[in-house]
């Protein structure tokens, strides 16, 4: 199913959408996607079939951005063409896990498929410092840690590639 991929991202709050607000002015949480999507079956048969995935997206071309992002997935792909996948994802944000589900639809020589895509919010710890002037005048620094959540990412992709 290696094929080109167009989809749309929903990006939840978190440092994400503060960071692309604060940066570039985007005003909404959806990112728009195109890209390919590579694959190969690694073991298997025609019932059940393991599956290797390299996808490659550049998101945001509607907001005027530069968004890329891989990810390098496995999994598995039944007779009806329902799919599972977990692998690494890269992107602009850092690394993270990204889950996905699937299902191909074939219309003769033509095959559809259509993804959802789950890259899960990640939690880190930073250290801030505030320092200033008080009421009275008097200097101050403060240090103090926050957790920080990056935002859950959902991606809904359809392609299309020919049956060989």
């Amino acid at each position: 199913n290696s094929g080109p991929r167009i989809g749309l991202t929903y990006i939840s709050d978190g440092e994400i959408t503060e960071h692309l607000i604060d940066e570039f002015g985007v005003s909404s949480n959806f990112i728009s996607q195109f890209g390919y999507q590579f694959e190969k079956q690694i073991i298997g048969d025609d019932n059940i079939a393991g599956i290797i995935e390299g996808i490659v997206f550049i998101g945001g071309l509607d907001q005027g951005l530069f968004l890329p992002s891989l990810s390098g997935m496995f999994g598995l792909r039944n007779s009806d063409g329902l799919e599972f996948a977990v692998g690494p994802n890269l992107s602009l944000s850092g690394a993270s896990l990204v889950i996905g589900l699937g299902k191909s639809f074939h219309f003769g020589n033509l095959n559809l498929p259509v993804n959802l895509a789950w890259v899960p919010s990640n939690q880190k710890i930073v250290t801030r410092y505030d320092s200033g002037l008080n009421e009275n005048g008097v200097y101050y620094s403060n240090q103090f840690e926050e957790t920080i959540n990056s935002g859950h990412r959902f991606t809904i992709t359809v392609g299309f590639n020919m049956k060989e």
